[in-house]
C-alpha cells in the first residue's frame, strides 16, 4: 500500500484540505469504505501531515459503538441483529454530534467520551477517551459515511443468506435505513469535504478484513466463517455506497484488487 503514489495522494489530499482551512476557521473531514479499504491507515496518515502546522483530532466512527447493554435494548425493540456491531443505529449518535458541535464552536474544552473494545465487544468499564478542544481539523472515518438510505420498494428483496433467514420481515433493514438518513443528515450533511475509497468489489472485503483480524490477540480473533457472517451486516450499504459514491463524495481514491491506492478523482 506504501509506495510513492500512495504517499503522492495523501499529499494531494492535504493540499485541499489546507486551501480549505484559508476560507473556513475549522475543517470537518469524512472519510468512508469498506471494511479493510485503508480507511484508519489513511486518517493516521493525514492527521500526521496535517499536525506538521495544525491541530487535528481523528477519530472513528467505531469509537462511539453502544455498549452491549443498550445494543440488547436496541434488539429487544426491533431485530436480534442489532445486537452485532457495525450498522446504523448501533453508534451513539448524541456523542457524535457533541463532538462535531464542539470542534465547530472552537471553544476551549475538554469532552470524554466511553471506550470502545473491538476484542471484547463492548464499552470499557473503567477507561474513557478523553478528547481536548480546539483544533483545526476533525477528521472522522467509518464504513457507512455518507450512505442515505435506499427507497423502500429496495429494501424488500433481502440481498443474502442473513438477510433472507434472520430478517425475514425486513423491520431489521428497514430500521437502519431509518437510521442512515438520520447518520447522513447529522454527521455527514456537516462535513466541509468528503473522502471515499472504492475498492474493487465486495468479494475484496472477506479477504481485507480477514487481514485486519490478523491484527487482533488470538483469543478474540474471528474464525473465516463468522467474518463472512460479520461482513454480510455490512453489505447491503457497502455496494449501494460503490453504486452511488460518484453522486456523494468530494473526491474519491480508486484502490486496485493488490490494495494499492492507484488514483485519486476529485469530484466537486
Amino acid at each position: 500500500m506504501f509506495n510513492k503514489q500512495y504517499n503522492n495522494i495523501v499529499g494531494k489530499i492535504c493540499v485541499r484540505l489546507l486551501h480549505i482551512k484559508k476560507r473556513k476557521r475549522k475543517v470537518f473531514i469524512v472519510l468512508s469504505g469498506a471494511q479493510g479499504s485503508g480507511k484508519t491507515t489513511l486518517t493516521k496518515n493525514l492527521k500526521d501531515m496535517l499536525s506538521k502546522s495544525h491541530k487535528v483530532l481523528s477519530l472513528s466512527i467505531d469509537d462511539f459503538y453502544l455498549s452491549k447493554k443498550d445494543r440488547k435494548i436496541l434488539s429487544d425493540k426491533s431485530s436480534q441483529l442489532f445486537k452485532t456491531r457495525g450498522v446504523p443505529g448501533t453508534h451513539n449518535i448524541k456523542n457524535i454530534e457533541k463532538v462535531i458541535k464542539l470542534f465547530k464552536s472552537g471553544k476551549k474544552a475538554n469532552l470524554s467520551i466511553p471506550l470502545f473494545s473491538k476484542a471484547k465487544d463492548d464499552i470499557e468499564k473503567k477507561r474513557k477517551n478523553l478528547l481536548k478542544f480546539p483544533c483545526d481539523f476533525l477528521l472522522l472515518e467509518g464504513w457507512c459515511n455518507g450512505y442515505r438510505g435506499e427507497i423502500n420498494k429496495s429494501l424488500n428483496k433481502p440481498i443474502n443468506v442473513l438477510e433472507k433467514r434472520l430478517d425475514k420481515s425486513g423491520i431489521w433493514r428497514k430500521n437502519v435505513n431509518i437510521f442512515s438518513k438520520i447518520y447522513y443528515l447529522k454527521i455527514f450533511k456537516k462535513a466541509d469535504f468528503s473522502i471515499f475509497l472504492k475498492v474493487p468489489s465486495f468479494n475484496k472485503v472477506f479477504y481485507w478484513r480477514k487481514k485486519q483480524e490478523m491484527q487482533i490477540p488470538k483469543k478474540y480473533r474471528m474464525s473465516s466463517i463468522r467474518i463472512k457472517e460479520f461482513i454480510s451486516y455490512y453489505e447491503r450499504v457497502t455496494k449501494n455506497l460503490l453504486k452511488n459514491y460518484q453522486k456523494i463524495f468530494n473526491c474519491y481514491i480508486i484502490i486496485n484488487a493488490k490494495h494499492n491506492f492507484v488514483k485519486l478523482k476529485e469530484l466537486k
